[in-house]
């Protein structure tokens, strides 16, 4: 196994900007008014494309695998970005938004013990708080939805999660820069999502905002919470992915006018607080 860096401010940056990223990712999918087969197809394509580009132009220069493709990690780590993006797609579809986005927050927990099985790379008392918090946070956002899914795309919900944790474990223990491997998981997303996006397909009412989704969006937050695992923890790195979760309801509400709940606002001010002392704590630890 590769050495272990850290180097925790890069990470916590990257992991950040990253969560901040997806955050927004579903306001623009609405503005965008696109069928979510398409967005399936246009994202993981996307995806492909732009990283793509930037691993042929400049992977050398930012230290990504000289030949990725030989590179039996790198294909791994990419299959399983790609995976989980096809079972949260599924998910989406047969089950209820609160049970998907609860069954998610268990991400962070999944990723500590993946880690410290695989790894070694056991959690400290102050992680294992954070995740306890946030899921509590996620549960009183979510907790008036809950029961309203099915066992079928709970269960696809759970694969998500598993599968989202291993990508990011096996990013952290392979100890290179992996953050061009979504390009690889864009292509085994956007080639399952071909045949459905192409039998049912409707052009977006706003293709514009698609467009910004699927060249600028998803691939920038692929490349840093691809790369954030290089320098933190795995588990650090999935607990910013709830900030999709808190935050999401927010740029709605600012978008769209739809004002979130109190209980969307407690919880998330919970994971908010929860995320915000872990950062402090360990940019604090490191120094």
């Amino acid at each position: 196994m590769a050495q272990l860096q850290t180097r925790t401010g890069l990470g916590v940056f990257l992991a950040l900007s990253g969560g901040l990223l997806i955050s927004i990712d579903i306001p623009v999918i609405r503005l965008a008014g696109a069928e979510p087969w398409l967005v399936m197809l246009a994202r993981g394509l996307g995806l492909a494309l732009v990283l793509g580009l930037v691993l042929i132009i400049a992977g050398k220069r930012i230290g990504a695998p000289p030949n990725p493709f030989d590179d039996r990690q790198f294909v791994e780590i990419g299959i399983l970005f790609g995976v989980s993006s096809i079972f949260f797609t599924l998910a989406v579809f047969n089950t209820s938004t609160a049970n998907l986005v609860f069954i998610l927050a268990f991400n962070p927990m999944l990723a500590a013990i993946f880690a410290w099985a695989l790894i070694g790379e056991r959690p400290d008392l102050v992680t294992w708080g954070t995740i306890f918090f946030t899921i509590i946070g996620v549960a009183i956002i979510v907790s008036d939805g809950l029961e309203g899914g099915t066992l079928k795309g709970d269960i696809y919900a759970l694969i998500t999660a598993v599968f989202l944790a291993l990508s990011i474990v096996r990013t952290r223990q392979s100890g290179k820069n992996m953050s061009l491997a979504p390009a690889m998981g864009g292509m085994v997303t956007g080639l399952f999502a071909l045949p459905i996006a192409l039998s049912n397909f409707s052009m977006p009412e706003q293709p514009a905002w698609l467009l910004v989704n699927v060249l600028v969006l998803v691939p920038l937050a692929g490349f840093t919470l691809s790369f954030a695992p290089r320098f933190i923890p795995a588990p650090q790195v999935a607990v910013f992915f709830l900030l999709e979760t808190v935050l999401a309801p927010i740029w709605v509400w600012l978008i769209f006018a739809e004002i979130p709940s109190n209980k969307t606002l407690t919880g998330g001010l919970i994971v908010l607080i929860s995320i915000a002392f872990h950062t402090a704590w360990n940019l604090r630890a490191k120094n």
